[in-house]
């Protein structure tokens, strides 16, 4: 089996991965359809969101033994621009696979004196340095610089981002 590149609509991924499961299922010539993503916070209407964003917008993954069989197919589904013929190694889909896993189980790597960027909130774009951790809590003591003077802000993982 090999893995080839299907470019599709971006933004319309999860939908166009679905309408080439539903068609390739009835011929069962398909293993695996991949969406590479990560988790990212959103702030929609003041509240935090953990959306899946896609590493390669515009692009599906898919195995198969050869895309020749199932090309005809493939290109007449609403969303689909092209098929690459180049098949991707397993080394590549790999470090997707990794990447992915990775972000799952995902938490900032903090130390004390470390540099950080302020992310969310309204000191965000901010930068500043640890000074307290509490990793049961998942909260963090940032000091920062404003107006030459220090101030020290007690935010949350989710708020920073290591530099």
């Amino acid at each position: 089996m090999k893995w080839y590149t299907i470019r599709i609509t971006t933004g319309k991924e999860k939908k166009t991965k679905e309408l080439i499961e539903s068609e390739l299922k009835i011929k069962n010539i398909v293993s695996n359809l991949l969406i590479p993503t990560e988790k990212t916070i959103q702030v929609r209407k003041g509240k935090k969101v953990y959306v899946d964003k896609p590493y390669f917008p515009g692009y599906i993954f898919i195995e198969c033994e050869s895309i020749g069989e199932i090309e005809g197919i493939i290109k007449h589904i609403n969303g689909v621009s092209s098929i690459l013929k180049n098949p991707l190694t397993n080394e590549e889909i790999n470090r997707f696979l990794i990447k992915d896993d990775r972000e799952k189980n995902k938490e900032p790597i903090l130390y004390l004196g470390q540099r950080i960027k302020i992310i969310d909130g309204p000191f965000s774009s901010f930068f500043g340095t640890v000074t307290k951790l509490d990793q049961n809590s998942q909260k963090v003591k940032v000091n920062i610089q404003l107006f030459e003077r220090e101030m020290l802000l007690d935010l949350t993982f989710s708020q920073i981002t290591e530099l």
